[in-house]
């Protein structure tokens, strides 16, 4: 059972040893919730009779989604208090791609939160299957991103022209920034944006009538009917303006995450432009 929407769904695990990488780029474990990728997405709401709005309908389904997606990231990489799995993800895609591209990442330590960064880096530049390099240490790392020549960059999907890529630079400064630092900065770039806090009041009305039809003991409840919520305006909604989480976690590692219609980069994008590091 999901500990967020307390949905039941079918989970799955899958474990590849290194000799099998050419065959099934997924990572050394790989777990599935559903058996149909659309399982794991609600694609009906409950609404009251009146006005709708789309943007509350999309910020409602997230409420319903990304809760699930932390859960199950913590759940695979940090069962107990072990720390034997360094780094995980999750995406709505089928393979492990770079950290940034991703919708939510794992990282056992966070004073590595940087390693995101630079395994992103490499793997775009490198061409190589994040797979293959997760297990690379932060220092190794480094240095292939330090011996790339002058004023490399590789090509990201950013939401102004200032996120459009990311250079050997920027990555190099963001390594030699502080962990500390960075982690604020991060946390300060995931507050939410203005259409998403206008949803926000109506977002939540619409998860409580949900779940006052789904409470057999809740009594009388307003009329009500179901709309489907994956039109492209519901996507384009999330893919635009999910908002972000940054947690820190009590053994000491960190877990960034959004809805998984949009990626991390975003959310970078902005943090590495604050602190003056994009280049």
């Amino acid at each position: 059972m999901l500990r967020a929407s307390e949905r039941v769904m079918v989970f799955s695990l899958a474990c590849y040893p290194e000799d099998s990488e050419d065959d099934h780029p997924y990572g050394p474990l790989e777990a599935k919730a559903g058996e149909r990728k659309k399982d794991f997405y609600p694609y009906e709401i409950a609404v009251s009779r009146g006005p709708r709005s789309v943007e509350a309908e999309a910020a409602a389904a997230c409420h319903l989604v990304q809760g699930d997606v932390e859960d199950l990231l913590l759940r695979l990489c940090a069962p107990d208090a072990s720390g034997r799995v360094p780094t995980g993800a999750c995406t709505g895609e089928e393979d492990w791609i770079a950290p940034v591209a991703m919708s939510a990442t794992y990282n056992a330590n966070a004073t590595e939160l940087a390693r995101d960064l630079a395994l992103s880096w490499v793997s775009l530049h490198h061409k190589e299957s994040v797979s293959r390099i997760a297990g690379t240490s932060l220092s190794a790392l480094h240095a292939r991103v330090e011996a790339a020549p002058r004023g490399a960059r590789v090509p990201m999907t950013g939401t102004s022209e200032l996120t459009v890529s990311l250079s050997r630079e920027t990555v190099l400064k963001a390594l030699a920034t502080p962990p500390a630092v960075l982690l604020d900065a991060l946390e300060a770039a995931a507050v939410p944006d203005d259409a998403w806090r206008a949803a926000e009041p109506q977002a939540r009305e619409l998860v409580e009538l949900r779940r006052q039809l789904e409470d057999e003991d809740a009594g009388e409840v307003p009329p009500a009917f179901w709309v489907d919520i994956t039109t492209r305006e519901h996507t384009r909604f999330l893919e635009e303006h999910a908002p972000f989480h940054v947690r820190r976690l009590p053994s000491g590692g960190v877990v960034l995450a959004t809805h998984p219609y949009r990626t991390l980069w975003a959310l970078w994008g902005d943090a590495l432009f604050v602190l003056g590091l994009m280049s």
